[in-house]
């Protein structure tokens, strides 16, 4: 049986609670104005020589803003104003004592429907955040060291199986013409040797076009994206349908590597796991916006699947894009292909 506490000692319960938590508390009329705060609160969001300070002001004088579903920081459909927002917690903006701007987790409640008081409450989260951010940035580098290392595996396997192996051929067959007796058969191995030659810069050319292609640099996407597409081809047999709608224009140099490395990544796992013979791909822009889209019409997939392969080319897709304020949207299905864009905002870094 559980004891029965009276109305007296329930109201001291609570005025203890009230005055001695660290939860920030304060009551608020239908004006927005606070109209009573706990010493947690007073200690955070007032002066300590001038307490009437915020309570003479609406909540607005230390509001910075709440986060929403389309951004971090926004005034737009105020809590303040909002009949939902006594169902759940949101991340609200303040201004300390001290000029700071700092999270806190709040809840916004009606406590008094008939003289319109609510009560609205706040947990400083700010070193919560700081932890998540230290947490987020070491996954971010494990999975940072992570990529670099399989492309390093790459390169290798490449510098090993391809350039390594074409040297050591050419090594063989230059021994070998010492040998030769006649002119004629000098004259045939020294052709052979210039083909394996060939071959060989061909190779080291494509690994360097890769690493990166001096094109981007000196001319621009139009005509490392030609390059890049015409080795595909040559070098796998997929057929690149190209369309660039921005003439000679150049970008920031940021700009045109991210977009660059993200459309190469999108063909490359179109060629890899979509099973086709050919893939579209469009640039194109607005005002402020530069697009880019790869698409195809192949064997598409689940998006709630684990990836194929390492997973980190998406992963490395998104990261590009986000270093230039962009986004990048993926519509896919299985068996009817998938489309990646990417949206990129021209204002916010500058054009060329």
């Amino acid at each position: 049986m559980e004891p029965k506490i009276d109305q007296q000692a329930l109201t001291h319960l609570l005025l203890s609670y009230f005055q001695n938590t660290t939860e920030m508390m304060l009551f608020i009329n239908r004006n927005g104005e606070v109209i009573l705060m706990n010493d947690a609160a007073k200690r955070i969001l007032s002066d300590d020589n001038n307490i009437k300070e915020i309570t003479s002001n609406t909540i607005c004088g230390r509001c910075e803003g709440f986060t929403s579903a389309h951004a971090l920081k926004t005034c737009y459909n105020c809590f303040l104003h909002a009949n939902d927002m006594g169902d759940s917690t949101f991340q609200v903006f303040m201004k300390t004592r001290d000029n700071k701007i700092e999270p806190f987790i709040a809840t916004y409640q009606m406590i008094d429907e008939k003289q319109d008081i609510k009560v609205f409450t706040l947990q400083n989260v700010t070193q919560q955040l700081e932890r998540h951010e230290k947490l987020h940035q070491r996954h971010m580098i494990q999975k940072t060291i992570a990529a670099q290392e399989n492309e390093r595996k790459r390169i290798s396997r490449e510098l090993h199986d391809g350039v390594v192996q074409e040297l050591i051929n050419v090594n063989v067959e230059m021994r070998l013409l010492k040998y030769q007796q006649d002119m004629e058969s000098m004259m045939a191995q020294s052709q052979h040797i210039e083909g394996l030659m060939s071959k060989l810069i061909d190779d080291i050319r494509n690994l360097s076009s890769e690493l990166r292609p001096s094109s981007l640099d000196d001319l621009g996407l139009d005509a490392a994206f030609k390059s890049y597409f015409k080795q595909l081809e040559n070098n796998y047999g997929l057929v690149v349908n190209y369309h660039f709608d921005l003439s000679t224009q150049r970008f920031d140099s940021e700009i045109e590597t991210v977009v660059y490395r993200v459309v190469q990544e999108a063909a490359f796992n179109a060629m890899k796991y979509a099973n086709v013979d050919a893939i579209d791909v469009n640039v194109r822009k607005d005002k402020n916006r530069l697009f880019a889209e790869v698409s195809d019409q192949g064997n598409g997939f689940d998006p709630k699947d684990h990836p194929k392969g390492s997973g980190l080319g998406l992963y490395g897709m998104n990261e590009r894009a986000e270093l230039v304020n962009g986004k990048l949207d993926i519509k896919t299905e299985k068996g009817k292909g998938t489309i990646v864009t990417l949206e990129v905002p021209l204002e916010q870094i500058g054009g060329r």
